[in-house]
């Protein structure tokens, strides 16, 4: 879920600025200064003021209700006597099925299939937690039913059982566990786990071969033989293009949502970037958190070329903004995607993401695949000719918009008087005699749209 209106999103909060190509800045239309909650400033609404006009708009701003994404948690205790052993016995699902498999994975099978990199949270377990992750991963994966826990502390299994699931997206089946406790005098003596399963696993088959055809479909376009930033970042545009963001959306905790329907919470377009980053062999894995509104979401933390960087593709996506439909049409066209938070920094995100993991992640401090410092679009100074080169490749790219992204709010002051309060904006714009553009104060940024 998302605190705040961000990048394109955060268009919503304004009316277009418009410059004329006139040099005399007393004929220009001023920007519009926009004041928007990116979590550097607390306790304001976004406001969008005309300078060239004495009416002020106050927009509404109404926080999207909370998504849960945590798996649920069924508890069921059985009190034993004295002399009884605590023994499992059959147990059967909602569907009125028998939850017992033959699919066992072996020991060896799985031990190999876990040194992969992917396997990022079973790594950061103890010997004996490893012991649990292997257990449960077996169950669910298999549709396994009622399985015997080596610890009497449902803690551990909780948290183990969250690792599982940061690891495997594939586990899309899954809305969380049983958890079964055979009490002595109020003692646990015995946890047996069963998974919550939304289907049956004939079902599950039939689902996970249209979402890995819509995988192949997405993946037959991706960059070859790129560097990862190029392929984190198709990923990143082509799910943005191809999903809406959805509160209603169907199976929207997992990536059936995005790959069957297009439509999507939080916790569907981070499993689905998993799981396509995961099919190219690159490093992705869903972290969990709260935002600076304290609502729940998830992103990704990914590797790129050997650096950590965390992705948020839900916050790259405009549609995010439910409540944005009505003022559309008094502004430019909004971009549809926003790369605020592609490859970012822990710095970067930590304003608007606060991470509630339950199991601890790298610091990202790596700056070189950050969209725009590899787009060019990153300016720690005003620049003529590196200016000229984002208005030449936007054009040449055929884009309907040029960034600019300055490195503080000094930078970011500079800039806009250089190009709006100076109009020299028009010194980059081909042949047009005006312009529409957005300032965005909370993000050092400026657009205009070409």
């Amino acid at each position: 879920m998302k605190l705040k209106l961000i990048a394109f999103i955060m268009c919503i909060c304004l009316l277009a600025g418009s410059l004329t190509g006139c040099r005399l800045a007393e004929q220009i239309e001023e920007t519009v200064s926009i004041l928007m909650d990116g979590g550097l400033e607390d306790d304001y609404e976004p406001v969008a003021t005309n300078l060239g006009n004495t009416d002020e708009k106050v927009i509404d701003v109404t926080p999207l209700p909370k998504v849960d994404i945590e798996p649920e948690v069924e508890e069921q205790v059985i009190v034993i006597d004295d002399g009884e052993s605590p023994e499992p016995v059959d147990t059967v699902d909602e569907y009125g099925e028998q939850q017992k498999s033959t699919d066992a994975i072996s020991d060896i099978t799985l031990d190999e299939m876990l040194k992969a990199e992917r396997y990022y949270a079973y790594h950061t377990l103890k010997d004996d937690e490893k012991k649990i992750y292997k257990l449960i991963y077996s169950s669910l994966s298999t549709f396994e039913g009622k399985t015997p826990m080596p610890t009497k502390d449902p803690k551990v299994i909780d948290n183990v059982f969250s690792c599982v699931l940061a690891d495997n997206p594939e586990l899309f089946y899954i809305r969380g566990y049983n958890l079964i406790r055979y009490e002595r005098g109020g003692i646990i003596e015995k946890l047996y786990l069963t998974g919550l399963f939304t289907m049956t696993k004939e079902d599950s088959q039939i689902h996970k071969k249209k979402a890995d055809e819509y995988v192949d479909r997405c993946l037959a376009q991706a960059p070859q033989g790129t560097d990862d930033y190029e392929k984190i970042k198709y990923l990143y545009e082509y799910i943005i293009r191809n999903t809406e963001y959805d509160l209603e959306a169907e199976n929207g905790q997992n990536f059936l949502s995005v790959f069957e329907n297009g439509r999507s919470v939080c916790q569907g377009y981070a499993c689905a970037m998993q799981y396509m980053m995961n099919k190219l062999g690159l490093f992705c894995i869903v972290v969990r958190g709260v935002t600076n509104n304290n609502e729940n979401h998830a992103w990704n933390l990914v590797k790129s070329d050997g650096d950590y960087y965390y992705v948020d593709v839900t916050w790259g996506d405009s549609s995010y903004d439910v409540k944005a439909d009505r003022w559309m049409a008094s502004l430019p066209e909004l971009p549809e995607v926003s790369y605020e938070y592609l490859c970012v920094t822990t710095k970067d995100i930590g304003p608007t993401h606060k991470l509630e993991n339950y199991f601890p992640v790298p610091e990202c401090t790596a700056r070189k695949d950050y969209y725009y410092i590899r787009e060019g679009n990153y300016f720690e100074s005003v620049d003529d000719s590196r200016l000229r080169e984002v208005f030449d490749k936007a054009y040449d790219r055929g884009d309907s918009i040029a960034t600019i992204k300055c490195s503080d709010p000094a930078v970011y002051s500079d800039m806009k008087n250089y190009l709006t309060g100076e109009s020299r904006v028009f010194d980059y714009l081909r042949g047009s005699k005006n312009v529409n553009y957005v300032t965005l104060d909370g993000f050092n940024e400026l657009i205009f749209y070409l």
